[in-house]
């Protein structure tokens, strides 16, 4: 039986193995502490909870539109000028299935076969695979560590060709946790302008910004609000992860584009999630500030433990709840009949020895890295980070 090309081209999700990996270690009782969850670990604030449950009661159980209720796009239109300063009407405007939806659809929208993306690297495992669904080639752009893992314009400016479609930013960043400055993405927007480029700005961690301050690619300009797609959601502003409730803003023809392709493939988002995202807009950012509080003084006590362990070196992140980890200086060494050849291996290590779960910076191409994630209590990162350090000691 053969699949296709298209699939061929694309590897397993890592992630989603390792999601199930979790789910048979609890079967068995066996306590693993997780730092490779891209998610909050708070629960959904209440009052979200309570609108989802007043709409099943008075019958919002049905299809809705494909690009999401209005009320909900309404919302969304007067978030972005509140909190953004940027306007969009309901039909620019398209509610999608995550965030990770939202890009996916912009890239079938935009790219032909052949067609070059874009990419900062280190970036989210997830961006070049779906560069190769929608037929295009992911054109990675390096950053460097002594950089902070900031994109330099120059390198931008080597990789454009003919054939070169758009540009994927995230911004705060995963898995580096940097925050690109206004005067950054003003250089990148114009460099898109200049040479006939989309954006696909992913704003997903927008909420969680530590230092610096975050901006919006749209708000810079109009000229590059109209060739750059927003993408952002509610999962990790609002812990409402499994909801499922992503959306994207940009010009009309684009948004219409997106709406097709959706059209044909999952249709309108959960109308329950629908009307508890409204309850998240329309409310207080009490609950949200409140997580960022509590994130911000987790950051400072994991950059503490790391900068404490030796042959660790890293970029203190801005912005996110992860920190990329240099580990290469533990390559070569072993211990017993198991040897530290590369990231994978050092997470494997770290899972055996420490029931510790990491990121393997492979997945992001950060090879010489674990990225941590700092989405977990105190209680969990103290212990996380005294077995941590316990276990470096045994390689040798």
């Amino acid at each position: 039986m053969e699949i296709s090309e298209r699939f061929k081209k694309i590897g397993v999700n890592n992630k989603a193995a390792v999601r199930s990996q979790m789910e048979y270690f609890k079967r068995i009782g066996r306590k693993i502490i997780s730092l490779n969850m891209g998610e909050a670990d708070f629960d959904t604030p209440d009052y979200i909870i309570e609108s989802a449950i007043e709409a099943m009661k008075t019958g919002c159980t049905r299809y809705t539109s494909v690009e999401g209720i209005l009320e909900l796009r309404q919302a969304l239109c007067k978030k972005l000028l509140d909190e953004n300063h940027v306007s969009y009407l309901p039909d620019e405007i398209i509610v999608c299935a995550g965030a990770k939806q939202a890009i996916s659809n912009a890239l079938f929208a935009l790219c032909d076969e052949g067609d070059e993306v874009l990419i900062p690297t280190p970036c989210w495992d997830s961006y070049p695979q779906m560069v190769k669904l929608a037929q295009a080639k992911p054109v990675f752009v390096e950053t460097q560590a002594k950089d902070a893992f900031i994109p330099s314009l120059s390198e931008f400016k080597k990789k454009i060709t003919t054939r070169t479609k758009c540009i994927i930013l995230n911004n705060p960043h995963n898995p580096t946790g940097c925050v690109y400055s206004r005067d950054l993405l003003e250089a990148i927007g114009n460099l898109a302008c200049e040479h006939d480029l989309y954006i696909i700005s992913d704003e997903i961690y927008e909420y969680l910004t530590y230092e610096g301050e975050f901006v919006s690619m749209t708000s810079i300009s109009d000229e590059i609000k109209n060739r750059t797609i927003t993408v952002n959601g509610l999962s990790k502003s609002f812990a409402m992860t499994g909801w499922r409730v992503g959306y994207a803003a940009g010009a009309k023809q684009i948004i219409d584009a997106m709406k097709i392709f959706q059209g044909y493939t999952t249709s309108n988002v959960n109308s329950i999630s629908q009307r508890a995202a409204i309850a998240a807009l329309s409310g207080s950012r009490e609950d949200v500030s409140k997580m960022v509080k509590e994130f911000d003084l987790r950051r400072e006590f994991i950059t503490k433990k790391l900068s404490d362990m030796k042959q660790i070196n890293f970029v203190c992140p801005q912005g996110t709840f992860y920190v990329l980890v240099n580990i290469s200086s533990y390559f070569g060494l072993s211990y017993k009949d198991k040897k530290i050849e590369n990231a994978n291996d050092f997470a494997a290590f770290m899972l055996e020895q420490a029931n510790i779960l990491l990121s393997s910076g492979e997945l992001y191409h950060a090879p010489d890295y674990v990225r941590i994630s700092y989405s977990n209590s105190m209680e969990n990162l103290t212990l996380a980070m005294e077995k941590m350090n316990e276990v470096l000691s045994l390689l040798k």
